[in-house]
């Protein structure tokens, strides 16, 4: 059936973003009707999904006639989209994430400087430190027990990570953190549960910002802090918070999928593996085969048109959104949705998207991937023999419009390495 895309609008979507369904079964449908499709997100809310790679680079990249800004966004504007609206706290938070031009520049400038190559690659004995923590917590559970290795593994080391970048050294804060992310990435939850936890977050970091005004340390937040009571005022306390919060989503959560992933593809690829441990394949390029082929982001949500105009054969009217779909452009960067894990080809993935692209490219993509290089390495050293505790078809995706991953990894060890 050919398709008309020039007749193609928000007013009929083509489909639904579908929380429980699997992230490319339904991008190998989606891309039937080409790179820009109109979808329905939850609620109702409307929004262009851009599908193939080619469409992704096109709105991730600098174009003139889209915003990063949420008040480009016309449903939102006229008080159409629920308070309790998934991910809305974060889409509309004062962040870099959300700023176009000087605004972005001034505080992706302020962030960048605690992810220079010589400050991540500082933090590399610590991560290989937390890493072996980790690893003997969970050798103490015994080699044939079931374990989830995602719960005992991929979650707490990026967390701890970007916890101690904060300066945010207090458990019971850190487990706030975590429950209360947990609580606003939920699709399953109430809008009233979404806002509470989004309260609570801010409540967590509002307190740490108060301790390190008080007693300072050599971490993110208190240099961010020295700038917001700088007396040019580079950054307001709002600003401060809201960043805090998209660095913390985007060093923890993506990074716990991404481990999570690329540990499953090594299972149930024992000849790739093999050849990693016999030194054939390097760690690093398992990464990026890992990356390609099961992004950790599902979705990026968005940019805005700031004036009507036309994406690949599709008419975006001024105020509408469109969302990225990254897991999917990823696979789709050679024009096919291949599910192959290869880490021979990684060599190709030099233009990898699971980190996005253009002037909003991650400013952590460095780090993570040195956690997932350090924590991938010493694992499968120390436990060669690790196995999938249930058959691969067992294993649940993560509920989500934004995340992709599993929401569980039961594995069984198996003997330690001598």
């Amino acid at each position: 059936m050919r398709i008309d895309r020039s007749k193609l609008s928000l007013d009929h979507p083509v489909s639904s973003l579908d929380p429980h369904r699997a992230t490319h079964d339904e991008a190998a449908e989606w891309l039937r009707y080409g790179p820009l499709v109109p979808v329905a997100l939850p609620d109702d809310v409307r929004a262009w999904a851009a599908m193939s790679a080619e469409a992704a680079q096109t709105v991730l990249d600098a174009h003139p006639d889209l915003s990063s800004d949420p008040r480009h966004w016309g449903a939102y504007a006229r008080g159409e989209i629920p308070a309790g609206w998934p991910l809305l706290h974060l889409i509309v938070a004062e962040s870099m994430l959300n700023a176009d031009g000087a605004d972005h520049r001034r505080l992706r400038q302020l962030v960048s400087r605690a992810f220079t190559p010589r400050r991540v690659d500082a933090l590399a004995p610590r991560i290989r430190e937390i890493t072996e923590e980790l690893l003997d917590g969970l050798e103490s559970r015994g080699p044939e027990k079931m374990t989830d290795l995602k719960e005992g593994f991929a979650y707490p080391l990026p967390l701890l990570i970007v916890c101690e970048l904060f300066g945010l050294t207090d458990a019971d804060q850190q487990r706030r953190l975590r429950d209360n992310y947990r609580t606003m990435l939920d699709v399953e939850v109430s809008g009233a549960e979404r806002q509470a936890a989004a309260a609570g977050q801010r409540e967590v970091l509002a307190r740490l910002i108060d301790e390190r005004r008080a007693a300072p340390l050599g971490d993110l937040t208190s240099a961010l802090i020295e700038t917001l009571d700088d007396e040019h005022g580079k950054l307001t306390q709002t600003e401060l918070i809201d960043t805090l919060e998209i660095i913390l989503l985007a060093g923890h959560e993506t990074t716990v999928n991404s481990l999570t992933s690329t540990i499953h593809a090594l299972l149930t690829h024992p000849d790739q593996l093999t050849a990693l441990l016999d030194g054939e394949l390097d760690w690093p390029s398992a990464v990026e085969a890992g990356l390609h082929w099961n992004a950790p982001l599902r979705t990026l949500f968005m940019r805005y048109a700031v004036r009507e105009t036309v994406l690949h054969g599709v008419t975006v009217r001024r105020g509408e959104p469109i969302a990225v779909g990254v897991a999917a452009a990823n696979r789709e960067r050679r024009g096919t949705v291949p599910t192959r894990f290869d880490i021979r080809d990684s060599r190709h993935y030099d233009r990898q998207l699971a980190f996005g692209a253009g002037p909003h490219y991650c400013l952590g993509a460095a780090l993570a991937r040195l956690e997932s290089g350090i924590g991938l390495s010493r694992l499968f050293t120390r436990f060669p023999a690790m196995r999938l505790a249930v058959p691969e078809s067992e294993l649940v995706p993560v509920i989500s419009t934004a995340m992709n991953g599993y929401a569980a990894l039961p594995v069984v060890l198996g003997p330690t390495s001598t």
